[in-house]
């Protein structure tokens, strides 16, 4: 029964880790404010250029 136990605490351990790698993995990956604002003028000019029409897009 040692065994039983010594794997049900490897499966635990392994989903708090699995958890753990996740949670820090979104916070990295956000953005920040100033990012969104150049990102959205950017956008915004490349539509008052007209640079973005739609003969242009990929489509598959």
């Amino acid at each position: 029964m040692a065994t039983g136990a010594i794997w049900m605490t490897v499966v635990f351990v392994g989903a708090f880790v699995l958890l753990a790698a996740i949670i820090w993995a979104k916070s990295k990956n956000k953005t920040s404010d100033r990012q969104r604002r150049e990102t959205e003028a950017a956008t915004k000019r490349l539509y008052e250029e007209g640079t973005t029409d739609e003969s242009t897009l990929n489509r598959s």
